[in-house]
């Protein structure tokens, strides 16, 4: 009978080391995808990070170009103002002139050559 209980033995405790072996393989594979979802999950969150910072450079780059503008609006002012007002003046100017020519073109030939006068 101890032969008999020492084969029941070494096959139990070789069926519990198969068991063990199948039991630390399962674990290491949930490690592995555990390191995998964490690493996967970090570089996610990353690249969110690197999404906002594009985001709020670019929108800091927008108001920083639409100050420049602005600023330089305001330090050139009398000049736009300026150039402004002779446009106003060459577009009155020019009218005038057209509305002259076109007030000549109705008088005669001898009108145009006295000026006027007879």
């Amino acid at each position: 009978m101890t032969e008999d209980s020492n084969t029941r033995t070494t096959v139990s405790s070789a069926a519990a080391k198969v068991d063990a072996d199948a039991a630390v393989s399962k674990a290491k594979d949930a490690a592995g995808k555990a390191v995998d979802a964490a690493e996967s999950a970090k570089l996610s969150g990353l690249k969110g990070v690197q999404a906002g910072r594009r985001a709020l450079e670019s929108a800091s780059g927008k108001v920083a170009s639409t100050a420049t503008t602005a600023w330089t609006a305001m330090q050139t002012r009398k000049g736009i103002v300026a150039g402004a007002g002779a446009g106003v003046v060459a577009i009155g100017a020019v009218s005038f002139a057209a509305g002259r020519k076109l007030e000549q073109r109705h008088q005669g030939p001898i009108t145009r050559l006295l000026a006027g006068r007879i």
